[in-house]
């Protein structure tokens, strides 16, 4: 099943109200559903579909909404994700997608720990890639940076000559 024609913002967005708190809370209101704005910016709009194609849907993704930094630092946007698990390469690609579409949107993502057994997404816009640190390279861009990188007939590159079983046991 493919997520990438559902509307992971627009989700989000109907939970806000909902969601908030009837109260303001006591503490700093810039995390959790107190802090969400009642309409999502363009910016804040792309991640939560970036999260939900990549995260198996918006409603189903081990977010800890409690915890989301909506505005954090930079204006960017930090999101609490419970568990290492779903992120792989390829049998559940969770990974590998949310870096394409990371690169398609041009926008940064930085994954770091967060507490014992999570992590912590945050995101920031960027512009056009110039070769320097302000900008975001495009997946194509990325691409071709890396395959710049990479010399041909590096040893990691794939051989279709399958590896020995006594090499893959050592």
């Amino acid at each position: 099943m493919s997520y990438a024609r559902h509307d992971h913002a627009g989700w989000v967005e109907r939970q806000i109200p909902h969601a908030r708190p009837a109260r303001k809370p006591r503490r700093d209101n810039t995390r959790g559903w107190a802090a969400a704005p009642l309409k999502l910016t363009g910016f804040q709009a792309k991640v939560f579909d970036i999260l939900g194609m990549s995260l198996g849907g918006i409603h189903n993704a081990p977010i800890c909404w409690d915890a989301v930094q909506w505005r954090g630092d930079g204006h960017g946007i930090a999101v609490p994700v419970k568990g290492w698990a779903i992120f792989s390469t390829f049998d559940s690609p969770g990974l590998t997608c949310l870096v394409f579409l990371c690169h398609e949107a041009r926008i940064r993502l930085d994954i770091r720990p967060n507490g014992p057994r999570g992590m912590l997404l945050r995101f920031h816009q960027r512009g056009v890639w110039d070769g320097g640190f302000n900008g975001h390279p495009n997946l194509d861009e990325a691409v071709a940076k890396f395959r710049a990188y990479l010399p041909a007939g590096h040893r990691i590159l794939f051989d279709r000559d399958p590896v020995a079983p006594d090499e893959v046991a050592a």
